[in-house]
């Protein structure tokens, strides 16, 4: 379940992620909850953690929001804009640049 969404989205979702062979049932409530996790961690942690190997655990929130896109196309005009519309509340939450590195130096 993903908030935002309306039930014709949902179902159309659920569809999806019973017919395409890169989907399992609860694919994109798993990888909008991976992402949104992500950009709310706080500044300075990334995935995977400094110091620490891949989690295998847990899911890769980069891929998570990659897969996100591909179901985005996958969808109706309708149902896309409604995902996207979800996601974009996620995605103005990330910001790669940490504060205090903004306008130093060539990156």
């Amino acid at each position: 379940m993903i908030d935002g969404l309306s039930a014709g989205t949902l179902a159309e979702l659920a569809r999806l992620e019973r017919t395409r062979t890169y989907l399992w049932p609860g694919a994109a409530s798993e990888a909008v909850r991976a992402w949104a996790e992500h950009v709310r961690l706080p500044r300075g942690r990334t995935w995977p953690h400094p110091g620490h190997g891949p989690c295998y655990c847990c899911p890769d929130p980069w891929e998570s929001r990659e897969l996100l896109d591909q179901i985005a196309r996958a969808l109706s005009r309708r149902g896309a804009r409604e995902l996207r519309r979800v996601l974009a509340g996620h995605d103005q939450l990330w910001d790669p640049v940490p504060r205090p590195y903004r306008g130093e130096g060539p990156w």
